[in-house]
C-alpha cells in the first residue's frame, strides 16, 4: 500500500512538472530591469528575451531579441527613435502598466490601457500583457516595427518602417511595408510620397499578411483565412530546425531569413520582395545614382553636375554644384547632355523628372532647351 502512495505521489508531482514546464515564467506587477545591469525577461526557452538592448552609441532600446544566437538580432523596439541612457529603467508598473522611465525622469508609456496583471515573454517572441482573467491586453506583435516572426498577422493599415542605417542606426528610416485597406500590400519610399515600387496587387478587402508558425510561410488570406497569394514558397526544413524572420531593411527590400539553430553562423534569405536592389526608389536620395553589379550590394553616386548632401553617406542624396537661376536670366543656355548606359528610370513622374520617349542626345537637348525658352 505504502509502494502504491509512493507511486501515486510520483506520477502527480510529475504530472504537474510536466504542466509546469509549458507556462511561460510571467512578469508579476512591480519587476523592472534597468539599461546596462545585462538583466532580462527571458522566453522559456531562452529562444528571445526582453529587456535593454545596446547599441554601439553607448544607449539603449527596450526590445525583443533573438538570445540563444551570437548574432543577437533585434527584432522589436519601443523606442526607436529616442534610445535611452544607462541607468534608465523598464517597469510593469503596479497599476498594470508599462513604462519606460528616461533617467532625466521623463516617461514613455509603452501599455497605458485597463490594468494588466502579468507579463510574459513567450516562446514565438510575443511580448504579452494579460490581465487578472487572463485575457490578453496588449502584445508586441499587435505593433511590429521592422520584423515580423511566425504567428504574426499584418492586418490592414499597419505598417512596417524599416530602420535607418543597419545595425549602426534603429531608428525610423526611409521606407515602408503597408498592409492596404484596398488588399494590397506595398513597399515604398513613404517620405517621398511613393506610390510604391513593389506590390502584390491584391485588391480584395479583408486582408491579411500572415506568417505561419507551422510551415514558415509567408502568404496573404482573406478574411476567411483562405490563401490568396503565397510570398514565400520553398523552406528549410525540419522548419523547427531554425529561427525564422522577415524584415524590411534599410535598403527598402523585404527579405525573409532563416538561422540554423544548431552550428548555425549567419542568418541566410530564403526570399525578398525585390530582385534588384537598384529598383528600389529613392534608394539613394533626391538625385542620386544607384548601381548594384551583383543585385545584393548597393552603391551610391551622384548624377553629373551633381554633388552629395553627406560626402560620409551618399544615400542621403545629391544637389546641384551650381544653382542656375533659368527664370531669372534666359541667357543662361551653357549646359551639356550627357549620355548614361545601362539606366533605369524611376516611375514617370515620380519626383521631379520626366521622359521623353523615341529621341536621340540632341533630340532629349531640344526637348530640355524648349521649356526653358517659354
Amino acid at each position: 500500500m505504502a509502494v502504491a502512495l509512493i507511486s501515486w505521489f510520483l506520477v502527480l508531482f510529475s504530472s504537474f512538472h510536466g504542466c509546469y514546464a509549458q507556462i511561460p515564467p510571467n512578469i508579476s506587477l512591480g519587476s523592472s530591469i534597468v539599461a546596462g545591469s545585462n538583466a532580462s525577461w527571458r522566453s522559456l526557452s531562452a529562444d528571445f528575451a526582453f529587456g535593454f538592448y545596446p547599441l554601439a552609441s553607448g544607449l539603449y532600446l527596450v526590445g525583443i531579441w533573438f538570445d540563444k544566437i551570437s548574432e543577437r538580432t533585434l527584432v522589436w523596439s519601443a523606442n526607436r527613435d529616442n534610445p535611452a541612457e544607462r541607468g534608465s529603467t523598464v517597469r510593469l508598473t503596479l497599476p498594470g502598466q508599462l513604462e519606460l522611465r528616461y533617467v532625466n525622469g521623463s516617461t514613455q508609456l509603452i501599455y497605458a490601457g485597463a490594468a494588466a496583471s502579468l507579463g510574459f515573454m513567450g516562446n514565438d517572441g510575443n511580448f504579452v500583457l494579460r490581465d487578472a482573467n487572463s485575457v490578453v491586453m496588449w502584445q508586441s506583435f499587435d505593433f511590429p516595427t521592422d520584423t515580423l516572426l511566425p504567428g504574426q498577422v499584418v492586418d490592414e493599415l499597419t505598417k512596417l518602417y524599416s530602420n535607418e542605417k543597419g545595425t549602426v542606426d534603429y531608428s525610423t528610416g526611409n521606407f515602408m511595408l503597408e498592409m492596404q485597406k484596398d488588399g494590397n500590400l506595398v513597399l515604398s519610399a513613404y517620405r517621398f510620397s511613393d506610390p510604391g515600387y513593389w506590390y502584390t496587387g491584391t485588391l480584395v478587402t479583408n486582408v491579411s499578411l500572415y506568417f505561419d508558425p507551422k510551415t514558415a510561410l509567408m502568404y496573404l488570406v482573406n478574411g476567411s483565412n483562405v490563401n490568396i497569394h503565397a510570398l514565400t514558397k520553398n523552406i528549410s526544413i525540419p522548419v523547427e530546425d531554425y529561427y525564422h524572420r522577415a524584415t524590411i531593411d534599410d535598403h527598402g527590400n523585404f527579405q525573409q531569413y532563416v538561422y540554423p539553430k544548431v552550428n548555425g553562423r549567419n542568418w541566410e534569405r530564403v526570399w525578398r520582395a525585390v530582385e534588384e536592389p537598384c529598383f528600389v526608389n529613392s534608394i539613394c536620395g533626391v538625385y542620386g545614382f544607384c548601381t548594384s553589379p551583383d543585385n545584393e550590394t548597393v552603391s551610391c553616386s551622384c548624377l553629373p553636375g551633381y554633388i552629395p548632401f553627406d560626402p560620409n553617406d551618399l544615400s542621403k542624396g545629391c544637389h546641384p554644384e551650381i544653382v542656375l537661376n533659368y527664370c531669372a536670366d534666359p541667357s543662361i543656355r551653357n549646359f551639356t547632355v550627357e549620355v548614361i548606359d545601362d539606366a533605369d528610370f524611376p516611375f514617370e513622374g515620380y519626383a521631379d523628372l520626366a521622359r521623353v520617349r523615341n529621341v536621340d542626345v540632341e533630340g532629349c537637348k531640344k526637348a530640355v532647351v524648349s521649356p526653358l525658352a517659354t
